[in-house]
């Protein structure tokens, strides 16, 4: 746990810095969340099997894998504000088209270009929060905070479109989304600590470096960030499933847009609350200890996913998951964070967002031939098994490494 010092703000930032920054989060954060209300609907209405769906589902992490290392360094040299808006345009652009080209290979094109734009909306976010606010639980619950409300006013509002307002009004919704990603974007502050801030973008910056993947690769070999990157692949996993199959499951078992929507809000508002409270959990249970459990937590709630029938048992559910959700967040955040150092908080972002990203793009893949070959509901439990397992796994190891723990 870090200590004390670490979890206060030496010098209280003012609203014009923190609010800004909040709302690129709000936004950027909570695109997956939206586009899982819309985007497996859509496809299950075109007659897609569970294993298409989770391969074009999963292609949105491709590009995020192979560049968001790339990405994070240039936010590190130039600053996170110009990437964010330009690759905040291409979501905004391309998630129109989905309905309108409607051919599979090219959807398959569209999700890939439009999971890059959210991913480094949201990569540029952490990198802003990392390089203004630093590291502490205070900062870190807020920003959390706001990373949640996006979930919790998103989802509802998409689930009506699609039922009301039908394919058009969904996939617009969507683009209006990611438009709140450039506009919030716009209106954080520069940052003048990143050493070739305001200076233009050449067309050989554009290109990657394989000396910042050198130096983000050596972040990982620093024993915190090891651990939190393992525990943390686990937490994207289980939302890998929420933001898959988790819907299309409720749809086939006759529950509206609207209601899944709402289970996502319900879950959403709970993460908010909770993240809120991280800096009180952190007294008493040590940092990495609590975001093991929250983690475990998220997903047993996912999983257990088709023991439940009514929309009462669903929404406690949803409701616990969002517990766990919302007091894993800032703890994951903080401590990569402190990890990182100085100077690096986009190399540190983006090694996450790397890890992560392979997490959740061969999730779906993997859960979707699961379910073609078991059943749906089946591939709730065997996936759900499978990531407690490695759990398990983890904490055994961390177990022997009370450094690590305290850390």
């Amino acid at each position: 746990m870090a200590d004390d010092k670490a979890q206060k703000p030496n010098i209280q930032k003012p609203w014009s810095v923190q609010g800004p920054i909040y709302a690129v989060g709000f936004f950027a954060s909570s695109m997956t969340d939206v586009a899982s209300i819309v985007l497996p609907l859509w496809l299950a209405g075109r007659g897609a099997s569970a294993a298409t769906i989770g391969v074009i589902i999963g292609a949105k992490h491709i590009l995020p894998f192979f560049f968001a290392i790339h990405g994070g360094a240039l936010m590190d040299r130039f600053g996170a504000r110009r990437l964010m808006v330009y690759c905040a345009l291409i979501s905004v652009v391309t998630l129109p088209m989905f309905p309108i080209v409607g051919w599979l290979p090219a959807v398959f094109a569209l999700q890939m270009l439009s999971g890059f734009g959210s991913a480094m909306g949201w990569l540029g976010a952490q990198t802003l929060f990392g390089q203004s606010l630093r590291a502490n639980h205070i900062y870190a619950g807020r920003f959390s905070f706001a990373l949640r409300m996006g979930g919790f006013v998103g989802p509802p509002i998409a689930g009506l479109a699609w039922d009301h307002i039908g394919i058009g009004g969904g996939f617009g919704f969507l683009a209006l989304w990611a438009m709140g990603t450039v506009v919030s974007s716009l209106c954080t502050p520069k940052i003048g600590s990143a050493p070739e801030a305001g200076q233009r973008l050449r067309a050989a910056d554009i290109l990657p470096r394989m000396a910042d993947y050198r130096a983000a690769f050596r972040l990982a070999t620093i024993p915190a960030m090891t651990a939190v990157l393992m525990v943390t692949v686990i937490r994207i996993a289980a939302s890998s499933v929420q933001d898959s199959f988790y819907p299309l499951y409720l749809v086939l078992a006759g529950f509206s847009a609207t209601q899944i929507g709402a289970l996502m809000t319900i879950s959403a508002a709970a993460a908010a609350g909770s993240s809120l409270l991280v800096s009180h959990v952190t007294r008493y249970i040590p940092s990495m200890w609590a975001l093991i459990l929250a983690s475990a937590g998220s997903v047993i709630f996912v999983a257990m996913t088709p023991l439940l029938s009514t929309l009462t048992s669903l929404t406690i559910v949803a409701l616990l998951r969002g517990l766990c959700m919302g007091v894993s967040q800032p703890l994951m955040l903080s401590m990569l964070i402190n990890a990182s150092g100085e100077g690096s908080q986009g190399k540190g972002a983006a090694l996450r967002t790397t890890a992560n990203r392979a997490a959740a793009a061969l999730t779906p893949v993997s859960m979707g031939l699961v379910a073609s070959a078991t059943g749906l509901a089946t591939s709730f439990f065997i996936v759900g098994g499978v990531l407690l397992g490695a759990l398990a796994i983890i904490s055994a190891y961390l177990a022997r490494r009370p450094d690590i723990v305290r850390e």
